[in-house]
């Protein structure tokens, strides 16, 4: 009986022992294809990553299909998965996330994030804006990329960097600030050589050419158009290099150099894969025009006629008619030139009109209508204030317009306070060389400072006008210590001189966020960047505080 008994034991509690080792084994079998979808899931997000500059839109598909709930994602992964989504739509022209998402995935990363993260995550966040057509909005974003930046750091991201100061001087392309826009792509050549791309390196000084046209700099267009070519043509770029002269050419031709203007339209025509099929490609097509001023200038009129017509053939009124106008006028062929002054005059209005819309466009472009819509909905703004506000945009379009109506073949704007970041400081620091110490005291009861502090103290921001108001400001009453800060060695950005000025004045961390629209975490962190950057200490924020008050302190 014992026997059966023991026997009957071991049988009865058989069935528990089962049980337990059943249990262990179905959660170590779902520990493993859990460890192996996460497994998965990190090689397909690095395989996306891979993928972002050569086939972005394979890179799309792989982070769709992450996102699609076949996987069970961490918060870190979703965030990751919509960082690294909005990245590829970016680089694939494609519509990007709603800017309301992906201000989740901005605070997730300045919580969370790596400096290289946070840099990535504004920028995109500023191209988000910029497909908004909301100007003002991405050049904020694009400075707040900026600010993140540690370049201090071996695995800096200079390639996203060098783009976000890439798309700041398209910004200031579009709004007709070329000495904003120079200052831009040099940051942008600056950084693009650190990250190793040499081939952006030349591009960036390539686009020199169009913001020194616009300044009217025939030598520094010339300069840099030639400096351009011999970059290109030594590291292995022919078809670029050949691609250089047209805003060479076309001054060369209109001071009727034609030798010189003849041997860049040769390497133009025969390297920079000028033609498709034998006929130019659409966007170069106003290069009929230049042709045609080639041939009427050595008196081949035949032939400059045939390529004038080219140019009205593909469109060009108004550089046709204006060249066979002339062309006539040379033939002394009276009844062609009765025909064409017209022509040309009507061509010569139709090009004024066009291009006063494009600057009311510009103006416009400031300001993204349907975002303004939609946030004045989300907080539940009354209709009429919006009627107001969109009244007075377009006012302010108005405006625009009849002050450059009368312009004729350059349109250049007027300076958008609200985007006026850089200030001519070495002028300013001019005017106070006659008084070579620091007047700290007349500086703090300056009016901007005043109003600083009541705009702290009542915890709102100061905008762009109030800020470059302060840096002009300090140029003025502080000339030694804004000349230290200048310090080639430093590199300083527009806002890392804007905190030293607020710290110097005797602004508390706190009241320098609230000012700046940041948070107190990313100002200490700031500091603490400075510290090492520019007084090579790791002390931290409080020991760099100190520096900058007793920096040129006579």
């Amino acid at each position: 009986m014992r026997f059966t008994v023991k026997n009957m034991t071991y049988l009865t509690s058989s069935p528990k022992w089962m049980l337990g080792v059943s249990c262990l084994s179905i959660l170590l079998l779902l520990s493993f294809a859990s460890c192996t979808k996460n497994r998965e899931c990190d090689e397909l997000f690095a395989r996306a990553d891979s993928l972002m500059d050569t086939r972005p839109d394979s890179a799309i598909i792989i982070l769709e299909d992450i996102r699609s709930g076949k996987f069970s994602l961490t918060k870190s992964d979703k965030m990751k998965s919509l960082l690294l989504l909005a990245k590829a739509q970016n680089k694939a022209y494609a519509t990007m996330p709603d800017d309301s998402i992906f201000e989740e995935v901005v605070d997730y990363y300045d919580r969370n994030g790596s400096p290289n993260d946070q840099v990535l995550a504004h920028y995109l966040h500023g191209c988000i804006s910029r497909d908004l057509n909301d100007a003002p909005k991405a050049l904020e974003r694009y400075m707040e990329a900026v600010a993140h930046a540690d370049t201090t750091t071996s695995d800096c991201d200079y390639s996203t960097l060098h783009r976000v100061y890439g798309q700041m001087a398209k910004i200031f392309s579009l709004q007709n600030l070329p000495k904003e826009e120079i200052l831009s792509l040099e940051k942008a050549g600056y950084y693009s050589l650190k990250a190793g791309d040499i081939r952006n390196y030349i591009r960036y000084i390539e686009l020199h050419v169009r913001p020194y046209y616009e300044l009217d700099d025939t030598a520094a267009i010339f300069e840099t158009t030639f400096r351009a070519r011999d970059l290109y043509l030594k590291n292995g770029f022919p078809k670029e290099a050949a691609s250089v002269y047209p805003s060479a050419i076309f001054i060369r031709l209109k001071q009727g150099r034609y030798e010189e203007a003849h041997a860049m339209m040769e390497d133009f025509e025969c390297h920079s894969g000028l033609f498709t099929n034998g006929e130019i490609e659409p966007r170069r097509r106003q290069y009929e025009y230049f042709r045609g001023m080639y041939f009427e200038g050595i008196n081949q009129l035949d032939s400059a006629e045939y390529h004038y017509r080219k140019a009205l053939a593909y469109g060009f009124q108004f550089e046709g008619c204006k060249g066979l106008l002339s062309l006539y006028s040379t033939k002394g062929n009276l009844d062609s030139v009765k025909k064409y002054a017209p022509l040309y005059m009507q061509s010569v209005d139709e090009a004024n009109a066009k291009l006063q819309t494009e600057a009311v466009l510009k103006m416009k472009a400031l300001y993204d209508y349907s975002q303004s819509k939609k946030e004045a909905d989300n907080q539940k703004r009354k209709a009429e204030r919006w009627k107001l506000i969109l009244f007075m945009v377009l006012l302010m379009a108005l405006c625009g317009f009849f002050v450059l109506r009368n312009r004729k073949n350059k349109i250049v704007n007027k300076k958008i306070q609200e985007i006026e970041l850089l200030q001519n400081t070495i002028a300013l620091m001019e005017e106070g060389k006659d008084s070579p110490n620091d007047r700290l005291d007349e500086f703090e009861e300056s009016d901007i400072v005043n109003r600083l502090r009541q705009k702290a103290g009542k915890k709102e921001n100061a905008n762009v006008a109030e800020l470059g108001e302060l840096r002009n400001t300090a140029a003025k009453h502080l000339p030694a210590f804004i000349q230290a800060l200048d310090n080639t060695d430093y590199e300083l950005q527009n806002h890392e001189i804007l905190l030293c000025i607020l710290i110097k004045v005797g602004f508390r961390p706190s009241e320098i966020a609230i000012l700046m629209n940041m948070t107190p975490q990313n100002i200490s962190n700031l500091r603490a960047r400075l510290n090492k950057k520019m007084f090579q200490t790791e002390k931290g924020a409080k020991d760099f505080d100190d520096k900058i008050i007793n920096l040129a302190s006579s």
